[in-house]
């Protein structure tokens, strides 16, 4: 059949599972050596009670439960040369079809303004810096731990909600890519971070060890890494706080990691966080949302990410891209950071540990 040849190339780098079977749904081709070889008839159901009926003429979407796997098949009838071939099938185990029904649910929290509460937030902000002009001095010791509890809530709303939309862009499909120096984005975020991280106090370095273009989104990009960052500080108790930002190829790979000298992760939390949007759904609606962005970002451009860490010692973050793109001498670098400003995503994901600052000071 030519169309197995079709099905290879399209599904060459796909995690899909994919099954092409004859007219009597024998496996023709299969992309995953774990999928069955035969699809039994009467193990395909529209309901509990209800079997398909054969032969499927137009596409199907129907359950499948063999007593040994079960799975949600999308069944779609494929033809050559003007003749029936047999089936294109679609594979979704249960735990994928609760992943995408926790997308579903998750874009639906998504719908709110999350602007709209922004620039709310912002507003406060702005208000609590006219009355600190205005405050006595007898008074000022005493207004100063309100104002300063005031803006850290607002500052944790803004986070939140950034990341909200970043999320919600993912889930929408909302994402463009050009070709771009990873390097380049990350070198003009680490000079943005760096004099804000060197006045809290926080030991920040970042080292670029490759020049890579590659597909990406500049924004989603800084929205990600920030997150990262952002963690890396928020969650470490010690009186030294270090970050490490690392970007380097391995065997033609590129890798982005994040180092702390923080608190580490429990082992029971940290099994979990490998799944960091099954974590976030099952708990507080502010856990983990910084490594869902990150993880959602890995996966639209070709990645993985993974976290090791060890508890009171560290944590370290990995996003490993599969697919780099050209490592392309320095000399020849072309890029425009794009304009700023401190209600941005990435403004607000950051003012979450540096605190809030003016379009002016970029």
């Amino acid at each position: 059949m030519k169309i197995i040849d079709a099905l290879k190339t399209l599904y060459e780098h796909s995690s899909e599972k994919i099954i092409l079977t004859d007219n009597d749904l024998k496996a023709q081709w299969r992309s995953n050596d774990e999928l069955p070889e035969f699809i039994m008839p009467y193990n395909i159901k529209l309901t509990k009670n209800t079997t398909v009926k054969m032969p499927v003429t137009k596409t199907t979407v129907c359950r499948y439960d063999d007593g040994n796997k079960r799975y949600t098949l999308t069944i779609s009838p494929v033809s050559e040369d003007g003749k029936p071939a047999g089936y294109l099938i679609h594979c979704l185990t249960e735990h994928e079809v609760d992943r995408l029904a926790m997308r579903s649910t998750l874009k639906d929290r998504l719908r709110n303004d999350l602007e709209s509460v922004r620039f709310k937030a912002g507003s406060i902000i702005s208000l609590l810096n006219k009355q600190n002009k205005i405050m006595l001095n007898d008074e000022q010791q005493e207004y100063s731990k309100f104002d300063s509890k005031a803006r850290e809530k607002i500052l944790g709303i803004m986070a939140a909600t950034a990341n909200y939309e970043e999320l919600s862009r993912y889930l929408g499909d909302n994402i463009s890519f050009e070709s771009k120096f990873i390097s380049v984005a990350l070198d003009d975020l680490a000079k943005r971070v760096r004099p804000r991280a060197e006045k809290a106090g926080y030991i920040f370095e970042c080292n670029i060890n490759a020049m890579v273009h590659m597909n990406m989104n500049v924004e989603r990009f800084e929205a990600a890494v920030s997150n990262l960052i952002t963690n890396a500080y928020m969650y470490n108790s010690g009186e030294e706080k270090k970050c490490l930002v690392e970007l380097y190829t391995e065997d033609k790979d590129v890798i982005l990691s994040v180092t702390d000298n923080g608190d580490g992760i429990p082992e029971d939390k940290l099994q979990l966080l490998q799944d960091p949007l099954e974590y976030f759904s099952n708990d507080d609606l502010n856990e983990s949302l910084g490594l869902t962005v990150a993880m959602m970002y890995c996966e639209t451009f070709g990645g993985k990410l993974s976290i090791e860490s060890k508890l009171g010692e560290y944590t370290k973050v990995t996003m490993r891209f599969f697919d780099p793109g050209n490592e392309i001498p320095r000399e020849f670098r072309q890029y425009v950071r794009p304009l700023s400003f401190a209600l941005d995503n990435t403004g607000c994901i950051l003012g979450k540990c540096f605190g809030y600052f003016n379009d002016d000071s970029y």
